[in-house]
């Protein structure tokens, strides 16, 4: 299982950093008008890092036996990556720029990495 289990993460990790590094920067780039940010190219690379981000994570979720009934956590993530995939087509799917969307998906962005560091929905509160 070692074997399978750490380069996954680390995969999983870097992915989702690179993903979180993008997402930052299209969004400050849209809003001050870069034209780069709708180009088919980077959304290509941008929903492929997304796909498999997706496969790592349900990869180590099999490969662990996480079940979502007994770890809340997971369920919370779930919730607030789909939160984080609606309002961040919301915010850079169109020509327009939508500074609320924007904001409240890295909301959920950050709330997704803070309850995967943490395991906790409440981040230890």
């Amino acid at each position: 299982m070692d074997w399978f289990y750490l380069p996954m993460v680390k995969m999983h990790a870097l992915l989702g950093w690179c993903s979180v590094g993008l997402f930052v920067v299209r969004g400050l780039a849209h809003q001050f008008g870069a034209a780069w940010v709708m180009d088919e190219r980077l959304r290509t690379i941008v929903f492929s890092s997304h796909v498999l981000i997706v496969v790592s994570g349900l990869s180590l979720w099999v490969a662990l036996l996480h079940d979502p009934r007994t770890e809340p956590w997971m369920v919370a993530k779930f919730i607030a990556l789909a939160v984080y995939f609606a309002t961040g087509h919301w915010a850079l799917g169109r020509s327009e720029f939508r500074v609320i969307e924007y904001l409240v998906a890295l909301m959920a962005l950050g709330y997704v990495v803070a309850v995967s560091v943490t395991r906790d929905v409440l981040l230890g509160l």
